[in-house]
């Protein structure tokens, strides 16, 4: 009989908590979509201290090598604050030799399962689905750098979220992410790219696209629905029995936003400093 589970990273920085963003969002997984849940941490005696009470909701932790980085990245908490924090998220190429289930959900810890929407995929006969389709919850940004790695390049698609089960084919696209993790300046290139840091949802892009013979191929299915997400510009207030509500930064009006509520759907929060608020205290804001 298959196995079926989530894995979640977790590689802590400075100043956000990703264990404990990693455990919120695995209780969630296992009171919504009922599946086991692990993570994938370089810090695991540090959690097990931590938090031995809450790991109890991981069904396995799993330990990578903790590596130190000069990656870093601008991370927003709302429109009037921001910080440039060590970027760990190296290590999503890995996923396939490291998780203990025959076919596995992939989210972020910062992706808030608020539907059973994602249960239909974890039930399909299709070997590797993904997001590429999303929508911004503002309604006036230019997110077309979520439509294709460049402008004039192939189709962008989510690391963020995605279902994978272990087949020789699905194995051979991990293989190519780590091709194009190990030689990044190379295709970074050859596809254009302007950021010279190492991103998972361009390599595995660039992997999707290779895998469809650089065609439109058929390797990667898309998950139900799109990619829905809020960003670190914006706010996220409360999430309660199904309704989530979140302040989203008004265009011209800096320091202000829009209340915006949804319910019964799954959200990518990338701003983990509200996220995490919210966590501790009931208010991300």
């Amino acid at each position: 009989m298959k196995t079926v589970g989530a894995v979640i990273f977790a590689q802590n920085n400075s100043s956000i908590d990703y264990v404990k963003l990693a455990i919120f969002a695995a209780n969630r997984v296992k009171t919504i979509l009922n599946i086991p849940v692990s993570v994938i941490t370089d810090c695991a005696d540090w959690m097990l201290s931590a938090y031995p009470k809450e790991s109890t909701v991981f069904d396995q932790i799993i330990e990578i090598e903790y590596a130190s980085t000069t990656n870093q990245k601008r991370f927003n908490d709302g429109t009037l604050s921001s910080k440039f924090l060590e970027w760990k998220n190296l290590d999503r190429n890995s996923v396939y030799d490291l998780t203990p289930y025959d076919r596995t959900l992939v989210i972020d810890s910062d992706y808030v399962i608020n539907s059973t929407l994602l249960l239909g995929a974890l039930e399909s006969d299709h070997n590797f689905q993904i997001y590429k389709d999303s929508r911004s919850l503002s309604s006036w940004r230019d997110n077309t750098e979520f439509e294709r790695i460049n402008q004039y390049s192939i189709p962008f698609y989510w690391a963020t979220t995605f279902i994978f089960e272990k087949t020789p084919e699905v194995k051979s696209f991990f293989d190519v992410i780590s091709y194009i993790k190990s030689n990044w300046q190379y295709f970074r290139t050859l596809y254009s790219i302007e950021v010279a840091t190492f991103r998972n949802d361009f390599a595995f892009s660039i992997a999707i696209h290779l895998m469809n013979a650089k065609t439109s191929g058929i390797f990667a299915q898309e998950l139900p629905g799109k990619m829905l997400y809020i960003s670190d510009r914006d706010l996220l207030i409360s999430i309660k029995d199904g309704k989530m509500k979140f302040l989203i930064e008004k265009e011209n009006h800096l320091g202000e936003y829009t209340a915006v509520s949804l319910n019964d759907t799954d959200v990518h929060i990338m701003n983990k400093l509200s996220l995490t608020r919210f966590i501790d205290g009931g208010s991300g804001v």
